[in-house]
C-alpha cells in the first residue's frame, strides 16, 4: 500500500473527525485491516491495542456476514451497536468500512448523514 493512499486516508478520517465534537476515533479499514485512523486529542483509548485489533476484525467479519443478506433485504449501509461507554459506527464502503466510536450520547443519525454528504470514494 502506498504511502500517499494512506495519507489521503489519514486526511479524510481527520476531516471526519472535525464533523461532530463527540467523534472519539475514526478508521478506515480495507481487506480486515485498519490503513489508517485517528484520534480525538483528549479521548483516551478504551481498549488495549490487542482488543482493538480484535474489534477492527469482528467489524470484518460482521461486515462479510451481512452480504449473506444483501439479496433479500439489500445492500447494509451502516450498523451502530451502542454501549454503556461508547457508540461504534461502521458505514459500509464499496470496498471495506468506515469505522467510528463517539461518546454514548453522540448524535449517530447527524454524525451519518454528515458523513454520507462527503460522497467518498476512500
Amino acid at each position: 500500500m502506498s504511502q500517499d493512499l494512506i495519507n489521503s486516508v489519514k486526511a479524510t478520517c481527520s476531516k471526519i473527525i472535525q464533523i461532530d465534537e463527540d467523534i472519539r476515533f475514526v478508521g478506515r479499514i480495507k481487506d480486515r485491516k485498519l490503513l489508517s485512523f485517528v484520534r480525538r486529542a483528549d479521548s483516551k483509548p478504551l481498549l488495549n491495542e490487542e482488543l482493538s485489533n480484535l474489534s477492527h476484525y469482528q467489524v470484518s467479519v460482521r461486515a462479510n456476514m451481512e452480504k449473506m443478506f444483501d439479496n433479500a433485504l439489500g445492500v447494509t449501509n451502516w450498523m451502530i451497536t451502542s454501549k454503556e461507554k461508547v457508540k461504534l459506527i461502521t458505514i459500509f464502503l464499496d470496498d471495506g468500512s468506515l469505522i467510528l466510536s463517539t461518546e454514548p450520547d453522540a448524535d449517530h443519525d447527524g454524525i451519518i448523514k454528515e458523513i454520507q454528504k462527503m460522497n467518498m470514494k476512500l
